[in-house]
Order: structure tokens, then C-alpha cells, then sequence
């Protein structure tokens, strides 16, 4: 047996494939697909924000400058193996290499288990494949901001305006495929977009320091596109609030929970990390994108429990 066959299925699917789509096997192979991917993304973290090919040229040693092999080069398998260093100088690899594979290996698990497995359980067709791959990729982005955002305090345009122009004439097309309706999912995605760039604006207008970066705005406009208006609600919302909850600790404790050596990027850019002197730990200045990342990812895994509470908020 490859696995348990739902009591009713579409008559349209083979039997048989539904078996192999549910297969202990497949759902390996999604983890093994988003770990491919991981390693692809923190290629894309390191080399984007610093203007660098994605393509080319291979990936080096930071320490020796040598270029890594194929078989040092394995998502997980690798940095394990290797005990995370360089096997010819021994230079330590960051920890954030197996982190983002691990993270992007399971987030293609859930997001397989989540659109494919238990849609055939309840007896329906295979169309979560495609699903599957649109959130996956939506996902991905979001780690990537993620982390592009501790480490260098951007959130890459190719990114986010990327996928942006990627999801408009999906969701005008094929919203199904998404669960949104067209129009407000745009409309949301533009608003939050102005949201932000108008609290940008006042920040830098009234208190002369900027109090949110535009790449956070323009992430909210890829969030609506894909999940809409409840999603850019609860984006911003839980957003911030998990913000405040895991960022004050950390600057009361002395420590910002992203890099504050910032140098090879912004070069002596006076306005980055410039605390509001008036505002004690508040002032000090936390990348909003990875809480805004974390909300969207909480969306999208608990998106139905999420919509549950809007229902329950609103009443209905």
C-alpha cells in the first residue's frame, strides 16, 4: 500500500495517482524540492542585495575564496557532513545556510501536506499541485525577505515587485487558484502600499527620521495581491505585535535582532540605524519586514483558523 485512498474521488483522477501523490515517498520529495530551493535562496540573500549574478559565478569559500564542489554543495546533507565549515581552510559557515534550507524544506512539506494530501483525503482532484507550487514559491520569497532584511536591511525590488507582477494577472485569471477575489486583493495590496508610504512620509517629514522603509510597502503589495484584504489586515496587525513582542526584549537586553554592521552595503548612510533620540528603546530602529514575512506565512499555513477569528471578530 502507498498510502490511504480517500473513499471518493473525482472520476476523472486515476486511482493509482492519487495513491502516488499520497505516498510516504512524495511527501519526501517535497521536502527534498524545498530544500533544492533553500539552497537556491541563500544564494539570492547574500548576492542581491550586494548588486552580484545570482548565476554565476559559483559559490565560494568567503574564507579561502574556493570555489564549493557539487558533493559540498547538498542542501542539509552537506553542512551537516561538513559540520558547517569550509573542507579545504576549515572557515565556519553561517548557520543561517542550513536554517533557510531546513526552513524552505519544511515549509514545502507543510504547504504539500496542506494543499494536495488533504484536499485528495477529502476527495477532491489534483489541482492542489498547482496550488502547492504558487504558495511554495510565495513562501520562499517571504524567507528570502526575511532574511535579506536581518542581514542588510533591504527587501529586494526583484523580490517583491517580481512576484507582485507575477500574481496580478494570476489572481485576474486564475484566483481560484489563490482563493481571492481580483479586485479587492489588488485594491488591498495597492493600500497597504500607501498605508506605508504615507507613514514613511510623515516620519520623515515631521520627525526628520524614517520610521518605516518602502520595501515593508511594497511587500504589503505583493501580500494583498496573493491573499487579500483580511490578509493584509492580519499581516500588519499581528505583524507589528510580534514585532514589539520579540524586539523590545531583545534591545532592552542590548542586542538588535538584526546585523548592525552594515558597512559593505549602505557605506556611512547617516540615516541607518539612527535611533530617535527621543524615544528611548522605541527609537532604536528594527527591520519590520521579517514580522511582517512571519505574519504572511502565518496566513497562509493558518489561513483557515485566521479567516475563523475575522468571522468571529466581525460577528458573523
Amino acid at each position: 500500500m502507498l498510502g490511504a485512498v480517500p473513499a471518493s474521488l473525482p472520476v476523472a483522477v486515476d486511482p493509482t495517482l492519487i495513491e502516488i501523490l499520497m505516498s510516504p515517498w512524495l511527501r519526501l520529495a517535497a521536502f527534498v524540492w524545498g530544500a533544492l530551493w533553500g539552497s537556491f535562496a541563500n544564494v539570492v540573500i547574500y548576492r542581491l542585495p550586494l548588486g552580484l549574478s545570482v548565476a554565476r559565478p559559483r559559490s565560494r569559500c568567503p574564507g579561502c575564496e574556493t570555489p564549493i564542489a557539487w558533493y559540498d554543495n547538498i542542501p542539509i546533507l552537506s553542512f551537516l557532513l561538513l559540520r558547517g565549515r569550509c573542507r579545504k581552510c576549515d572557515e565556519p559557515f553561517s548557520a543561517r545556510y542550513l536554517l533557510v534550507e531546513l526552513l524552505a524544506g519544511l515549509l514545502s512539506f507543510a504547504l504539500y501536506m496542506l494543499y494536495v494530501v488533504t484536499p485528495l483525503l477529502e476527495g477532491g482532484g489534483i489541482e492542489g499541485l498547482i496550488a502547492w507550487q504558487i504558495w511554495f514559491f510565495f513562501c520562499l520569497s517571504l524567507v528570502i525577505v526575511t532574511f535579506t532584511d536581518l542581514d542588510q536591511w533591504i527587501i529586494p525590488n526583484e523580490v517583491v515587485l517580481g512576484m507582485s507582477a507575477l500574481g496580478i494577472p494570476l489572481v485576474l485569471w486564475q484566483p481560484e487558484l489563490v482563493g481571492v477575489e481580483p479586485i479587492p486583493a489588488i485594491a488591498s495590496g495597492v493600500g497597504g502600499l500607501v498605508l506605508i508610504a504615507g507613514i514613511r512620509w510623515y516620519y520623515l517629514k515631521f520627525r526628520e527620521i524614517e520610521g518605516i522603509g518602502l520595501g515593508d510597502a511594497k511587500l504589503i503589495l505583493m501580500i494583498g495581491i496573493f491573499c487579500g484584504p483580511q490578509a493584509v489586515a492580519w499581516t500588519l496587525g499581528a505583524g507589528a505585535v510580534q514585532g514589539l513582542l520579540v524586539s523590545i526584549p531583545m534591545l532592552l537586553a542590548g542586542r538588535n535582532p538584526a546585523n548592525t554592521e552594515l558597512e559593505e552595503v549602505h557605506g556611512d548612510d547617516p540615516e541607518l540605524g539612527t535611533p530617535d533620540p527621543d524615544a528611548g528603546v522605541m527609537g532604536q530602529r528594527v527591520p519590520f519586514g521579517p514580522f511582517l514575512a512571519l505574519a504572511g506565512l502565518e496566513w497562509v499555513l493558518l489561513r483557515r483558523p485566521i479567516e475563523a477569528l475575522f468571522a468571529w471578530m466581525m460577528g458573523a
